[in-house]
């Protein structure tokens, strides 16, 4: 039944207690509180947008390998981005301007038990007889996880709509793009524009003996902005999914302005000539259009082919040689140093096989006894204890995002978790395959990663608990 006003009882005053009437003055000012909650919440997530926004442009844009020498290996820009973010989000906590209770996720859960975890493992390296550079680089560990903590913290807490993760997810493949096309000019004509990069920040340096050109078989392969072929063909890999689901829907923009990025991330896979490359984004594209709506699906099968004939194309000589390193198995240089690996982690394993020696302290001198297995190092640096909260860091997202796909009703959101699981499962399966955390760049992807998770979580548990609200305002 619909109420309306009712006529005031006899000798009742309009606006006062049992005077049988609405006070509209008090509804005008609930409302106007409403309202003022709401800009104030649209100021913040304006907020948490630029700043997440500074991050990946940072994280794509500069040299993962320039660094600020007196942090060390994590003092690379987008680190101290997210550190600082860390430290934003922990005084607003502590001075009342943000409240995590009121914003639940599990994704804060992972977070928490990898730095529990983590700092155990590390409270206990002075036990160990390390040295200083093992020490620093355990150090490095901590840091790390503090910056990953801080991206997921204010992703998850801080874009509270839909429209502001794919916004932050569209900054993350313009840097992306950026970094493929830094790729492609060293690929096809052999310039490195990471050289003039790395000039544009004094009082940076160059920590890392890499090359950004790199021989693989018969082709040569090269790095972009990262720091290495690898990384860069497994971030690529990562990417693709979230730049085609940003590409459908980010409408705002051209068609052209829209697909360069999603052609350009999907070039740096050849230039890279990696097998993990290659795993990634057949992981990350399954899930996508396995996830895709019924129409957008059968567009992805058609499409997903022709254009991994193009890239094909685009680099003669790349299946073969690729062909090459798949089905020479263990008579193949890389696959047979890792078969080597066991005996030595077993051994490595047994000796502290509870809480290993630390996180990042694992400092081979010969380089081929280089973990090339990001499960394998967790498990001799971290031990059983510590080794939980990293396969939770790096598997457990891939369930939070398909379990928020599937509470949500908002059929765009739906297909923004699809890619976003995608990139975690890209992840999880190529972290088998190099040692991922090593890379800053592929560790901060990551960590953006699971913060849009965090965000679709709450954006779909708030769908939940409104939607019966809006059903008993339309039977009124």
């Amino acid at each position: 039944m619909t109420r309306g006003l009712q006529a005031p009882a006899p000798g009742s005053v309009p606006g006062r207690p049992g005077s049988g009437v609405r006070d509209d003055s008090f509804a005008s000012r609930m409302g106007g509180f409403r309202v003022s909650a709401l800009r104030a919440e649209r100021s913040r997530e304006r907020q948490a947008v630029r700043a997440l926004g500074c991050y990946t442009l940072t994280l794509f844009v500069f040299p993962s390998d320039l660094v600020l020498r007196v942090v060390g290996a994590q003092g690379y820009v987008a680190g101290l981005v997210a550190l600082a973010l860390l430290l934003v989000w922990v005084l607003s906590v502590l001075l009342g301007g943000h409240d995590p209770r009121t914003v639940r996720h599990p994704t804060r859960g992972v977070v928490a038990w990898l730095a529990a975890t983590s700092l155990v493992c590390w409270a206990l390296t002075p036990f160990h007889g390390l040295t200083l550079v093992q020490q620093l680089s355990a150090d490095r560990w901590i840091m790390l996880i503090a910056a990953s903590a801080g991206m997921v913290l204010v992703t998850a807490e801080g874009v509270l709509s839909r429209n502001g993760v794919i916004a932050v997810l569209r900054l993350a493949v313009f840097g992306a793009a950026f970094c493929a096309f830094v790729a492609l000019l060293q690929w096809l004509l052999l310039f490195d524009l990471g050289v003039y990069l790395r000039q544009l920040l004094p009082g940076f340096s160059v920590n890392s003996a890499y090359s950004a050109f790199q021989a693989r078989g018969a082709l040569q392969r090269v790095t972009g902005t990262s720091l290495h072929p690898i990384e860069l063909g497994v971030v690529a890999g990562m990417m693709i999914p979230i730049a085609i689901v940003v590409a459908m829907y980010d409408r705002a923009r051209s068609g052209l302005r829209r697909w360069v990025p999603v052609v350009l991330i999907a070039s740096a896979i050849p230039a890279s000539v990696s097998r993990s490359a290659v795993l990634a984004v057949t992981v990350a594209v399954v899930f996508l259009i396995v996830t895709l709506p019924p129409r957008p699906r059968v567009a992805a099968l058609v499409l997903v082919p022709i254009g991994a004939v193009c890239l094909v194309l685009a680099r003669p000589g790349y299946v073969t040689t690729l062909a090459t390193f798949f089905v020479a198995g263990s008579d193949d240089a890389s696959v047979a140093s890792r078969l080597d690996d066991y005996p030595m982690v077993e051994r490595l394993v047994s000796a502290r096989p509870w809480f290993g020696t630390g996180g990042g302290t694992f400092m081979p001198e010969n380089a081929l006894d280089i973990l090339d297995n990001q499960y394998l190092k967790g498990a001799v640096e971290l031990g059983a204890i510590g080794l939980t909260g990293q396969l939770a860091w790096l598997l457990v997202p891939i369930g939070i995002a398909l379990a928020a796909r599937g509470r949500s009703t908002d059929p765009v959101l739906r297909t923004v978790c699809g890619a976003l699981s995608g990139a975690a499962a890209a992840a999880a399966l190529s972290s088998a395959t190099f040692d991922s955390l090593s890379f800053n760049m592929f560790a901060g992807v990551h960590a953006l990663v699971v913060g849009c998770i965090g965000a679709c979580w709450v954006l779909s548990r708030r769908e939940n608990r409104t939607a019966p609200l809006v059903a008993a305002d339309t039977r009124s």
